[in-house]
Parts: C-alpha cells; structure tokens; sequence
C-alpha cells in the first residue's frame, strides 16, 4: 500500500486492487489451466498451483463473527442484520432524545443547575458532546456526561474549569432490558442538570447524526455470533435497549 493509502497491485503495478484480486493475473492463469499439465513451462504450472493454492485458502476461511466458511466478518450476513437491528434502535433512541432536548430547551448558552443541588449555582451550557449520545453506551449507568458548562460565576474567566453533566433518561422512554434501570444510573442521579434558562434555538446535532453509526461498529468488534441472544429473557447477553415497537418498520424505512 503507498503511503497515500492507495493499494497498488505487486502483479501489474496498477491501483486500486491487490494481487489476489488482479484480473491480469486471473488472464494468466485461465490462460496457462488450458494448457495440458504435461505442455506447461515451469513458470505455468508455479503460477497455477499458487493461484489454486490460493483459492483454497479463501474458501475454507471462516468468519470470526459466525465461524462459518466462505466469507469474513466484513460479508457476514448474520452480522449485517445484527448490528441492522442495533442500528433501528440507535435511530429511535436518538430521535427520541433529540426531542426531549428541543422540550426542555437544551441548548449551548442555555442556563443550567444540577438536580437537586440548588447551592451549586447556575452554570452556562459551553457544548454537547453528540458522540457520546449511543444507545450502546446507556448499559451500565444510563445517559453518559455530555453537556460541557462553566458556572455563570466564571463565565468570563476562559481559564475557569469547565464541567460535564447529563440529563436523567425520562420515565416515558421505550427503554428495553439492556437499556440501565432507574435504580443503576449513577451517572443520571449525580451529574443530571435541569434547564432554568431555555434558548430559543433548538439544538441541531452535526449532519448524520440521527441515523448515524454511533459506537455500533465498535460494539460488535470483540463479539461473535453466539452471543447474540435467541430466546426472550436473555438478559445477560441482550442487545435490547430499546423497544422498536410500531417504530421498527417506519425506521427500517426511512432507513
């Protein structure tokens, strides 16, 4: 590969495709498999028995994902339609939370004071971390820390520290098993802020967000496909953080 990233075969010394994919080769050998064994030349029957060594190779790869043979993780059709379902989920969430956001007017330079501490003082909304919006991400402790503030007492001061804090998950979400439990979001009950100032420009997430990846990809790196759960109440292996519901065909639509 040259260090632009483009990958230039070591056949024919073009790019775009490596050796194993170089139709040059390919031509070379179908043109040397029809000629008999016994009339080939020793470069011939070297170029026939590495290109067959080859296909061999691929077709009793397995995926690391199913450990079935034939293809890769990157062609799994069983890893495809997993990380598809996780993906309608993370959609649904996000719009669901988008909304919520525009209700209660959050929003940067929106004021801030985190629940139930009144003595802590307002603080001004500095950005929103979009990323660590990820419904992969709301397992263990619910909503992540992403509102980044500075107490309105500093607000002139650049060098003031700065503060993360989150919202609490609202008791009307279609959270599934997965999703943390009232009781197990820590982050929530000690970083959750109320809104006392609205702006009156809703917030807008960066374009792709919506319907974005997210953490899904990185989720699914060191999981195989027996983990993923068959039966209703498998809980300890569940991908469920969210209930689809009526959602699940208009979001598999518009996706």
């Amino acid at each position: 590969m040259a260090w632009n990233g483009t990958v230039t075969c070591s056949e024919c010394y073009r790019t775009g495709h490596n050796k194993a994919g170089c139709p040059r080769r390919k031509e070379r050998y179908q043109e040397a498999l029809a000629i008999p064994e016994a009339d080939r030349d020793w470069g011939q029957q070297r170029l026939v028995d590495s290109y067959e060594s080859s296909k061999k190779r691929r077709s009793s790869r397995k995926c690391s994902y199913c450990s079935e043979a034939g293809h890769n993780r990157r062609k799994c059709t069983a890893l495809s339609e997993h990380t598809g379902h996780v993906a309608r989920q993370q959609a649904a969430f996000r719009m669901a939370f988008l909304e919520h956001v525009h209700d209660i007017g959050l929003q940067v330079g929106a004021l801030v004071q985190q629940t139930g501490n009144h003595r802590a003082g307002a603080h001004v909304v500095l950005n929103i971390h979009w990323d660590n919006i990820d419904i992969t991400q709301c397992g263990s402790n619910g909503l992540l820390r992403f509102i980044q503030t500075r107490p309105l007492s500093d607000l002139g001061n650049s060098r003031a520290r700065t503060h993360s804090f989150t919202l609490k998950s609202p008791d009307t979400w279609a959270t599934g098993p997965r999703y943390a439990g009232p009781q197990d979001r820590w982050q929530e009950d000690s970083y959750g802020i109320d809104v006392i100032g609205a702006t009156h420009t809703p917030a807008q997430p960066p374009e792709g967000w919506l319907t974005g990846p997210g953490h899904i990809k990185e989720f699914f790196k060191d999981r195989a496909a027996w983990q993923w759960p068959t039966k209703p109440g498998d809980n300890y292996y569940s991908c469920e953080w969210w209930d689809l519901g009526e959602q699940n065909q208009e979001i598999k639509e518009s996706s």
